[in-house]
């Protein structure tokens, strides 16, 4: 892939980070990370407000991971979820799949089982004779559901306003107001054009319109999609996975060479909103390059002929595959 840039010749500052794993065909599945897990037999905390749980773990990954719990929905058993765990663990991301205590919990059960299992996945940093001690970021957590499960998802981000990110699949809640789903956790939806058991008009569309303005969030409906727990990330020909994992590596893991990826609508995408803007980049951990020209224009990331102006976040893709995320300051 080649990006072309032109310039003229006027003074300005450059700041650049690398962009890894950016390329669509890197964040589909699997991704690069042999997984593996452990399960109650393995010495896990027992919670109360959830019956079982899975942990499923990227090998060989140095550093502190970030974590995220999913739920299931309504009659629906953990195993129904799983193939989240073994997904986006093996993009780095510590994945814990839960079952209910019952197959007809209700939202609020489900809330509280994300909770529960929040201290669980925490507490495993923490125990010594886990593969896990000491490589859990307990400060970074999201949580996930199915159906019902999604809808308990998002009260959890009501009372835990410290979770990072909230993936909220196919979300069902009866009665629902505003206040209900007043938080600022970075939200994300998907739901299912044909979904016949959450119509999306009457569940997933106003999940997104609830959701306080404020607060970042992204709606995907899914052509022709029904209300299917087992498809998972492979939903959309693939493309809900890709859309996940970039929610949550630019929120969950905060970067956010992953955020062009989310503004740009998916093919199998049969209505799409979002409030998210890529233009902010936080300068943490940025290194000073060199002086250079102004860009005059450019093709960004997504293809698109942009203008160039101040703080404007830029990505460059060099013939040998690398890329380099570039933020310029007149």
């Amino acid at each position: 892939m080649r990006i072309f840039f032109f310039f003229i010749f006027l003074p300005c500052f450059s700041f650049s980070q690398p962009c890894d794993s950016l390329l669509i065909e890197s964040i589909t599945n699997p991704g690069p990370y042999l997984v593996d897990n452990i399960d109650d037999n393995d010495g896990l905390r027992d919670g109360l407000d959830y019956y079982d749980a899975t942990i499923y773990y990227p090998q060989n990954v140095t550093g502190s991971l970030p974590g995220i719990i999913f739920v299931p929905g309504y009659s629906n058993t953990q195993f129904t979820i799983q193939n989240w765990g073994l997904f986006l663990a093996s993009h780095g991301i510590v994945t814990m799949t839960i079952g209910t205590n019952t197959l007809l919990d209700t939202h609020i059960e489900r809330r509280d089982a994300l909770l529960d299992a929040l201290i669980t996945l925490k507490s495993e940093n923490f125990r010594f004779n886990s593969p896990l001690f000491g490589r859990i970021d307990t400060s970074n957590m999201a949580v996930g559901g199915f159906s019902k499960g999604g809808g308990g998802a998002q009260l959890a981000a009501v009372i835990d306003s410290n979770l990072k990110a909230v993936i909220s699949l196919y979300p069902w809640l009866e009665n629902i107001s505003a206040l209900d789903l007043n938080h600022s956790v970075p939200l994300f939806i998907a739901s299912g054009e044909l979904d016949l058991i959450a119509p999306p008009s009457l569940h997933a569309n106003i999940h997104y319109n609830y959701t306080p303005s404020t607060t970042n969030k992204l709606l995907y409906e899914i052509q022709n999609a029904t209300h299917d727990p087992l498809s998972g990330p492979y939903a959309g020909n693939n493309e809900l996975g890709i859309m996940v994992l970039s929610w949550l590596k630019n929120y969950l893991i905060e970067d956010t060479c992953y955020c062009p990826v989310l503004l740009n609508p998916p093919i199998t995408s049969s209505s799409y909103m979002t409030n998210l803007n890529c233009d902010f980049l936080p300068l943490g951990n940025m290194q000073f390059i060199k002086q250079d020209p102004e860009i005059k224009f450019t093709i960004d990331i997504l293809g698109r002929k942009i203008k160039e102006h101040n703080n404007k976040l830029l990505f460059l893709i060099y013939d040998n595959g690398k890329v380099e995320k570039k933020i310029i300051f007149h």
